[in-house]
């Protein structure tokens, strides 16, 4: 019988429904099980079907305490779970140096493969990034970035593109799809601008609600259709009302009706601050929809020239002009193309799961306690 061989994933970032945890749980769900075995280390708690999902496929699942809270108690318990679980891999998932709490652990209880993993191209503690940064790079063995801006944020020169792969076939284009859920949802005869991301400062959701009030003064009939949570939400909705498009904004919050809604969108808007090379635009273009994007995200992105990038210092006049003018493509007639062109480009999770499971035994074979 082959080895197999034991893998700690860590969670640096809540695991919730956000990008980082999107991407773990794609290459978990379509990675080969017979030969890897994975347990999960979290910061704080994680949902409870998410949590279901693992065990049923036999992984242990540790709890930490919050790293932003409790920093200690936190290295302390993940030192714990890695001491006894005999782990040939540590894959320490984050966006910044301060992953060296996490690499160290598992060097200081002697894993050989310590892989730290970056999703984005900056982070909210920038000092104690660039304080631990030489020690960080001394930790690890391997360096992962989602994209060429993330890795040349975290490691300069020495690292390795991991793309964020999606279930392609999962976000095509469905014309029945789409045509129940604009019914009802009532917007059957609405043109609909989406986005999808938590309410954090990095999503930009200020500017989005900007673009969208200057769109609606031109054109009565858009509605925006929001996917996500977080702690901006409750801002951004107050925003709404004070702009007087409440009835034009329609939130969804947290939902794993993504696929489907996409096929509802007409257009996606993605103004961010910052981004590593985000998800939901690979599902975006999965999807068939075009997408106008801040330029402050990676060009990795465009796997399709559905992707138009616009600088934030235009403004929201020039956004919304942009919104009204962009014109809709035929998407029944685009999907093979799109599906294909995204294959190409290297965001089949299918084909990236083994990819990264050949790493994992590889790394592990050559790096045999035995």
């Amino acid at each position: 019988m082959s080895h197999v061989v034991n893998v700690l994933v860590v969670s640096s970032t809540r695991f919730t429904i956000h990008g980082i945890t999107n991407v773990i749980m794609n290459y978990y769900r379509n990675s080969d099980k017979n030969h890897i075995r994975y347990d999960f280390a979290v910061n704080g708690e994680l949902q409870p079907e998410l949590l279901n999902e693992m065990k049923r496929h036999g992984s242990e699942v540790f709890q930490l305490p919050l790293r932003s809270k409790k920093p200690l108690s936190y290295v302390l318990a993940l030192k714990k779970i890695i001491a006894r679980g005999n782990y040939d891999i540590v894959h320490a998932h984050g966006n910044s140096a301060t992953l060296f709490l996490e690499t160290t652990a598992a060097k200081t209880c002697g894993v050989p493969v310590r892989i730290a993993h970056c999703h984005n191209i900056t982070c909210n503690y920038k000092l104690m990034h660039y304080l631990l940064k030489p020690f960080f790079l001394r930790s690890i063995t391997h360096a992962f970035a989602c994209s060429h801006k993330a890795g040349q944020w975290l490691y300069g020169n020495n690292y390795r593109v991991i793309n964020n792969g999606i279930e392609l076939d999962k976000y095509a284009f469905n014309r029945k799809i789409r045509e129940d859920y604009r019914r009802n949802l009532g917007l059957s005869d609405k043109k609909v601008i989406g986005h999808i991301g938590n309410f954090v400062y990095q999503k930009n959701h200020d500017f989005l609600l900007d673009v969208f009030y200057e769109v609606s003064k031109r054109d009565d009939n858009y509605v925006l259709l929001l996917l996500g949570d977080g702690i901006l939400r409750k801002h951004v909705e107050e925003k709404t009302q004070l702009m007087g498009l409440e009835k034009k904004v329609i939130f969804m919050g947290k939902t794993d009706e993504v696929p489907q809604l996409l096929q509802v969108m007409d257009l996606v808007v993605f103004p961010s601050h910052f981004e590593g090379l985000p998800l939901a635009l690979i599902e975006a273009q999965s999807s068939g929809l075009k997408c106008l994007v801040s330029d402050v995200v990676s060009t990795e992105v465009q796997a399709t020239d559905l992707i138009e990038f616009i600088p934030l210092q235009l403004g929201a006049k020039y956004w919304a002009e942009r919104v009204i003018n962009t014109p809709t493509c035929n998407r029944e007639a685009m999907k093979d193309l799109c599906l294909s062109m995204l294959r190409k480009k290297g965001f089949d999770i299918k084909t990236n799961a083994r990819v990264l499971t050949e790493f994992y035994l590889g790394a592990a074979k050559f790096n045999s306690k035995a």
